[in-house]
């Protein structure tokens, strides 16, 4: 697991700017989406920075943040708050998809995923 302080992680303005900013429709832009869509469910009040929303995966989800154990984490919600993270990670699920061929990447953590929008976004 990536430590907080090593990770290079686009902040929530950056994260808008680069939705709204980016008129093209590519993979990025897609994962990006979903990035806005997990922080907008996720039932945690105030919480907007998308390291924010991986603290908080990473003290509920059992292990890495892989598409496996994302996947498990989300059918073990009850209802409630619950659910809302069910739509959050659902959400998170689909940038597993990055390239969109139906084909997840089930190997790579969300952190990696993530650091990915990072590095596009801040050319």
């Amino acid at each position: 697991m990536t430590t907080d302080d090593s990770l290079e992680i686009i902040s929530y303005v950056n994260l808008c700017e680069a939705i709204e900013n980016d008129l093209t429709y590519n993979n990025f832009k897609t994962a990006a989406e979903f990035l806005m869509n997990a922080l907008e469910e996720w039932p945690t009040l105030d919480l907007r920075e998308p390291l924010e929303l991986l603290k908080e995966l990473r003290r509920e989800v059992k292990g890495k943040l892989t598409y496996g154990n994302l996947e498990n984490f989300s059918m073990h919600q009850d209802i409630g708050l619950g659910q809302w993270k069910v739509e959050a990670v659902h959400a998170l699920l689909e940038m597993f998809d990055f390239e969109r061929k139906n084909k997840f990447d089930k190997n790579i953590e969300l952190e990696s995923i993530i650091e990915k929008i990072t590095r596009h976004y801040s050319i």
